[in-house]
């Protein structure tokens, strides 16, 4: 902080704790505001704009830092509606589509956020570089890869080609599957940050994916030689080992990884090597050995793994992991729950299965009972029987009896029935049924 920014702060807080009467500039509360929340002091920020808008109940700057304070506390509706109002007042500022565009993506309408980011760019000049630079990157968290592409490649035209937009433009393309202009463009960024361990390690699980073992090998000494911490040696022993045709060594190599890292999924990206290399080197070296003959001590490991596939969207591979977890323990029914789970998330109907699953008048009915577990597995089973004999409509009827019992009904039942969660019968019976 500039010192006299620091004066102007002090001389607020002072004036605010003496109770006396306070009056800034405009800019001068924006950077009062501006400093309070790059120190995520919000209700500070928001007592600070009670007191500009009182002073200047007219200007669109303060009600642009309202925006941001109100985005920053996820009032999302707040924050639009202050922006239809500058909007309303003619206020041309490129910032106002970029945070509308910014809140579209977040309620999921990709059409509207690539309207407003498009006039946010018309409307920028140059110099607002730095704030347009966040629009691949909310694009990317929230999975529009290809949409977050058309602005990267954008910002390296306009010669912006730093080695984080070259990374993210590699990271892009190996999620929509270019494998070849990953590589290119995280051999892109290694030019131009030969020292970015991260970088390393990706391109070496893009050549995993591709079954490049000495490329990859080679891609995670690198890394290591750029930070020696236990986490890229065991990828490096890992991978040593998968290259001698050593199996089920590497994959108790990975396993003993896994058990290093927070069993909290959520914090599971703070770690120092990504989560994404595991997976591949886990599908190598696994696919390659008798996984009866595992070590039952591994079921956690292959728990967490599982659950690390899923959070990568990996459905697929979270449901062939679960199932070795589940071969190891038969009788864990959280298991079973969560190898439903991936099967929803697998669905083509997924919108509509999840409507069903968290529809509010189901979730209040359940509250209200109290069923012994033996009814939901009476009904569960005569629901599965009807299935078997490809009596639809009674199939339906019991799961439904069953979902009031136990809301984890479906996911069982699509559990043992994966093909099912396609069935448009099936679908249609319970979305009509559970409105």
């Amino acid at each position: 902080m500039d010192i006299e920014d620091d004066i102007l702060i002090q001389k607020y807080e002072t004036l605010l704790h003496n109770k006396e009467s306070i009056y800034f500039d405009s800019d001068e509360f924006g950077i009062i505001i501006t400093h309070y929340m790059s120190e995520e002091r919000y209700a500070d920020a928001l007592e600070a704009l009670v007191h500009a808008e009182l002073c200047h109940p007219e200007d669109n700057e303060l009600t642009l830092h309202k925006v941001r304070v109100m985005m920053h506390l996820d009032n999302f509706d707040r924050a639009f509606d202050l922006l239809l109002i500058l909007e309303q007042k003619a206020y041309n500022s490129f910032e106002v589509n970029l945070y509308k565009g910014n809140i579209y993506v977040l309620n999921e309408d990709i059409g509207n956020a690539i309207m407003e980011f498009e006039l946010a760019f018309e409307k920028s000049s140059r110099y607002d570089i730095d704030e347009l630079i966040n629009i691949p990157y909310i694009l990317m968290d929230n999975r529009y890869y290809r949409e977050a592409l058309t602005y990267l490649h954008k910002f390296i035209k306009e010669g912006e080609a730093d080695a984080e937009i070259l990374f993210s433009t590699g990271f892009c393309y190996e999620k929509i599957g270019n494998v070849k202009k990953a590589e290119k463009y995280y051999e892109k960024s290694l030019d131009e940050d030969p020292f970015n361990e991260k970088t390393w390690i990706m391109l070496g699980a893009l050549y995993l994916s591709t079954m490049h073992i000495d490329k990859a090998l080679e891609a995670f000494k690198y890394a290591h030689s750029v930070n020696n911490n236990e986490y890229i040696a065991m990828l490096c022993k890992a991978a040593t080992l998968i290259q001698a045709d050593e199996y089920e060594s590497a994959v108790k190599c990975i396993m003993e990884l896994l058990t290093k890292m927070p069993d909290d999924v959520s914090a599971i990206e703070s770690v120092d090597v990504p989560y994404e290399v595991m997976p591949d080197l886990y599908d190598i070296g696994l696919s390659n050995i008798d996984v009866t003959n595992l070590d039952p001590q591994l079921e956690i490991p292959f728990w967490s793994l599982s659950k690390l596939m899923y959070v990568d969207g990996d459905f697929e591979d979270a449901i062939q992991v679960i199932d070795k977890v589940i071969a190891i323990n038969p009788n864990n029914e959280e298991y079973f729950y969560f190898r439903g789970q991936c099967f929803i998330g697998l669905s083509e109907n997924r919108e509509k299965l999840e409507k069903i699953l968290h529809n509010p008048f189901i979730i209040k009915e359940l509250r209200g009972r109290n069923f012994k577990d033996s009814e939901f597995k009476n009904k569960h089973k005569k629901a599965v029987f009807s299935y078997e004999v490809e009596d639809k409509e009674k199939c339906c009827k019991y799961l439904i009896d069953a979902m009031l019992i136990n809301c984890e009904a479906l996911e069982i039942f699509f559990s043992i029935f994966p093909e099912a969660r396609d069935d448009a019968y099936i679908i249609t019976y319970l979305g009509k049924h559970l409105k």
